[in-house]
C-alpha cells in the first residue's frame, strides 16, 4: 500500500518526535522534552478547566514547533469552544505544520457545537494562506464549521475559488474535496447550487500530476463523486467516467449511485459493475440491485449472484435481498434455492455456515413453513453465531418452543438475540425471562434484559436490579458503564428511598458518568439534592520513548484461521495511547482466538471483544485521539460507544468512510493484506498475532 501524503507526514512527524524525545530524554532536563511529555500527559487527563489546562496553553507558545503542533492538536481534542481563542493565533505561526495543526485544533474545539467562534479566524487564515498542505487542512476545517447549526454561506465561494485556480496542488485538492463533502452533507436535501456542483465535478475529474499523486488524486475523485451522489447531482458524464475509473474505490462509490441512471444505461452499467474484479464494486452493485423494484430481471440477477459469485460476501448480500418476494414462477426458484442453501448447513462450528444462516433469514420472510423445517439443525449448531442468527429468525416464525431452548443457551449472545424474539410473541413471558438474566454478567445481555423489564413495578424487581448493579460494579471495570447505566435507569423507576443506603456509596463511584446518574436517581427517590463525588479513574500509562520507537519500527500481523495475514502499521504519535494498547495486547496474545463479531458490507469489519459483542472489551477506557488522517479504506480505527470509551475493540474500514472523521480514532493502517481483509466475515477468528520488525 502506497503511503499517502497525509500518512507520510504523520509518519515523519512521529519519527521526528520519537527521535527528539530519545535524543534529549527526561534526564537531560531539556525543556522541549518536558513540554512535549506534559502535553501528552495533560491531554490524556482531559482537564475540564483552569489550572489543569495550563500546560497545554503554555505549550502553544513554546519555542519548539513540535511542541506547539502537539499542543494545538491536544487543545482541539478537548472539544471546548471556549478554547478557540487560545489556538487561533497559531493559524499565523511561522511553521506550516503548526498552522495545519491549528486549523484542526480550532475546528475540533467546536466539534458538535455552534462553530461561530471558529469561523472568523479560519476564514482570515484562508484569505492569507498559500502553503498547499495548510490550505487543504483549512479547507477541511472550514467544511466542518456550523455556525447556528448550518453551513456558513461564505465558505463555499472560498473553497470553490481554490478549485478554479490553475495547477491546484494535490494536498489542497484533497482537502477541498473533503471540506466540500462535509459542507454538502450538512446541507440536507438536494438543492441547486451551481458553484458547489461545478467545484465537485472538477474534483471528480482530478488526474494525478505524477505517480506520487496517484493515491491522493483517486481519493479526491472518490470523495467528490460521493458528495455529488449524496446530493443527487451526479451528471451522466461524471458518473460514467467514474464507473470506468482505474481506482476500485472510485468505481465502488460511483456504483452506489447507479440507481440515478435511466434505463437502459443503468442496466448496462450494473452488469459491468456486477462483473468487476474488485469485491467492493460488486457488493455496491448487488446493493443497488437489491434496492430496485422486484421484477424478473432483478430477481435473476440476485439469484445469479447468490449462487455463483466467487465471494461469500457478495453471496450473502444477495441472499439477504432474496427475502423480498419475486414475481411468477421465478419466486418458486428463489424459494427452492434458499431452502437448499439453508439445509446445507455444515455441522462443524468452523464450517462455512454463513450462507445457510442468511438463507434461513430470507426464507423465513418468504415461506415460514419451509423455514421451520430447517430450524433444528440451526438451533443445535455448535457455532453461537448460527444459534444467534436462528434466534432472530425464530421470532418471525412464531416458534416459542425453539426460543425457550435458545433463551437458556450457554452463550450470552444467543440469549441476547432470543429475548426480543420472545417479546415479539409474548411480552409477559419475555419480562419474566429477562428478570432471570440479571444473574448474568454479560453487559449486552443485561442491557437487553433491562429494556424488556422496563415498566415492571415491584420491590422484587428493584431488588434484583440493584443486586445486579452491585455485582457488576464490584469488578470496577470502567467498560461496564453501559449496562450499569441501563440498570440505573430501570432502578430509578422500580426502586424507592428504602434502597438509598445501598446506592449512596456509588456517589463516589470510579466512573463519573455513573456517579452523576446515581445522584440523579437518589434525588428522584428522596427529593433531596445529592452531589456526585467520583474517584479519578486510573488511566493506562502512556508509552515511553523507547516504546514509541519500538512501535514506529514494527508492524502487527494478524494471522487468520481461514488463512492469510493482515499486516498493520501503527501511527503511534497520532494516537499514542490507543496504538500502544493494541501493540501491547498483540504482544501479549490478547487477540489470539478472538472473533470478528461484526461485518457490515462495504463499511467495516470489527472485532477484538472477548465476548464477541459490542459491550465487552478491555479496560479501562482510553481517550479518543482524533486526528487528520481520514477513515480511508484500509485504515484501522478504534470502536467506541461515545466519546472517550475505547475498550480495545478495533475495526478496519472496508471502503472510504470519511463520515467517521473527527468522531472515531484512527491508530493504524493495513500495510499489506487488504485482499485478506476483504474476505473476512462475521465469526472469523484471529488465530494469533505477531509483532515483526518493519521491513
Amino acid at each position: 500500500m502506497m503511503l499517502t501524503t497525509r500518512l507520510l507526514a504523520a509518519r515523519l512527524l512521529g519519527l521526528t518526535l520519537t527521535l527528539a524525545l530519545a535524543a534529549c530524554g527526561p534526564a537531560s532536563g531539556d525543556s522541549a522534552y518536558r513540554a512535549l511529555h506534559e502535553v501528552l500527559t495533560t491531554e490524556d487527563a482531559r482537564p475540564t478547566a483552569g489550572a489543569g489546562r495550563a500546560p497545554l496553553v503554555e505549550a502553544l507558545t513554546h519555542d519548539d514547533p513540535a511542541t506547539r503542533r502537539f499542543a494545538a492538536r491536544a487543545v482541539g481534542r478537548l472539544e471546548d469552544p471556549e478554547l478557540v481563542s487560545t489556538v487561533a493565533p497559531l493559524l499565523a505561526d511561522a511553521d506550516a505544520s503548526v498552522r495545519s495543526a491549528a486549523a484542526f485544533g480550532v475546528a475540533q474545539s467546536v466539534h458538535g457545537a455552534d462553530g461561530s467562534t471558529a469561523l472568523e479566524p479560519l476564514m482570515e487564515a484562508a484569505g492569507r494562506e498559500r502553503h498547499p498542505t495548510v490550505r487543504g487542512d483549512l479547507a477541511r476545517a472550514l467544511g466542518r464549521i456550523r455556525p447556528g447549526g448550518t453551513a456558513p454561506a461564505d465558505v463555499l465561494p472560498t473553497l470553490a475559488g481554490w478549485v478554479r485556480e490553475a495547477d491546484l496542488p494535490a494536498e489542497t485538492a484533497l482537502g477541498v474535496a473533503l471540506g466540500l463533502e462535509s459542507l454538502s452533507r450538512a446541507s440536507g436535501a438536494p438543492g441547486s447550487d451551481p458553484e458547489l456542483y461545478e467545484a465537485l465535478t472538477t474534483l471528480a475529474g482530478r488526474v494525478p500530476a505524477g505517480p506520487d499523486e496517484a493515491t491522493s488524486a483517486a481519493r479526491t475523485r472518490a470523495v467528490a463523486v460521493l458528495a455529488l451522489g449524496q446530493r443527487g447531482r451526479l451528471d451522466p458524464t461524471t458518473l460514467h467516467t467514474a464507473i470506468e475509473d482505474e481506482d476500485a474505490s472510485v468505481r465502488a462509490t460511483a456504483t452506489r449511485y447507479l440507481g440515478m441512471e435511466p434505463e437502459p444505461e443503468r442496466a448496462e452499467r450494473l452488469m459491468q459493475a456486477l462483473g468487476d474484479p474488485e469485491l467492493i464494486v460488486r457488493i455496491a452493485a448487488v446493493s443497488v440491485v437489491a434496492a430496485s423494484e422486484r421484477d424478473e430481471r432483478t430477481c435473476n440477477l440476485l439469484l445469479e449472484r447468490a449462487s455463483a459469485d466467487e465471494s461469500t460476501g457478495v453471496r450473502l448480500v444477495a441472499l439477504d435481498a432474496l427475502g423480498e418476494a419475486c414475481p411468477g414462477t421465478l419466486g418458486g426458484e428463489v424459494v427452492a434455492h434458499l431452502h437448499a442453501v439453508a439445509q446445507a448447513l455444515p455441522p462443524e462450528a468452523d464450517g462455512e455456515w454463513r450462507a445457510a444462516s442468511h438463507a434461513l433469514g430470507a426464507l423465513a420472510r418468504l415461506r415460514p413453513e419451509q423455514a421451520r423445517s430447517t430450524l433444528p439443525a440451526h438451533r443445535d449448531h455448535p457455532s453461537p453465531f448460527v444459534r444467534s442468527a436462528v434466534a432472530e429468525v425464530t421470532g418471525m416464525l412464531g416458534d416459542r418452543a425453539t426460543l425457550d431452548v435458545l433463551v437458556e443457551d450457554p452463550d450470552p449472545n444467543v440469549r441476547t438475540a432470543a429475548l426480543p424474539s420472545v417479546a415479539a410473541l409474548e411480552t409477559r413471558a419475555a419480562r419474566s425471562l429477562a428478570l432471570d438474566q440479571l444473574d448474568m454478567d454479560d453487559g449486552q445481555l443485561l442491557i437487553t434484559a433491562a429494556g424488556l423489564i422496563e415498566g415492571v413495578p415491584g420491590a422484587e424487581v428493584a431488588e434484583a436490579v440493584l443486586t445486579a448493579f452491585e455485582r457488576i460494579s464490584s469488578a470496577r471495570r470502567e467498560t461496564a458503564r453501559d449496562p450499569r447505566m441501563a440498570l440505573l435507569a430501570l432502578l430509578r423507576d422500580t426502586g424507592n428511598a428504602s434502597l438509598a443506603p445501598r446506592l449512596e456509596p456509588y456517589l463516589e463511584d470510579y466512573d463519573a458518568v455513573v456517579a452523576t446518574e446515581v445522584a440523579s436517581v437518589l434525588e428522584t427517590w428522596t427529593g433531596e439534592s445529592r452531589e456526585a463525588r467520583p474517584e479519578a479513574p486510573s488511566r493506562l500509562a502512556l508509552p515511553t520513548v523507547e516504546q514509541l520507537a519500538e512501535m514506529d519500527g514494527s508492524v502487527v500481523v494478524l494471522h487468520m484461521t481461514r488463512g492469510g495475514e493482515v499486516v498493520i502499521e501503527l501511527l503511534p504519535t497520532l494516537a499514542p495511547t490507543n496504538a500502544f494498547r493494541f501493540f501491547r495486547q498483540a504482544g501479549e496474545g490478547h487477540f489470539d482466538g478472538l472473533t470478528l463479531h461484526r461485518w457490515v458490507p462495504n463499511f467495516v469489519i470489527q472485532g477484538g471483544s472477548p465476548a464477541a459483542n459490542e459491550y465487552a472489551g478491555d479496560g479501562p477506557y482510553t481517550r479518543d485521539e482524533i486526528g487528520t488522517v481520514s477513515h480511508w479504506r484500509g485504515t484501522v480505527g478504534l470502536s467506541t460507544r461515545g466519546r472517550d470509551t475505547g475498550d480495545g475493540q478495533i475495526f478496519v474500514n472496508l471502503v472510504h468512510n470519511v463520515r467517521l472523521d473527527y468522531d472515531y480514532t484512527v491508530f493504524g493502517t493495513v500495510l499489506a493484506g487488504m485482499d485478506v481483509v476483504d474476505t473476512l466475515l462475521t465469526g472469523d477468528v484471529i488465530e494469533r498475532t505477531e509483532i515483526r520488525d518493519k521491513d
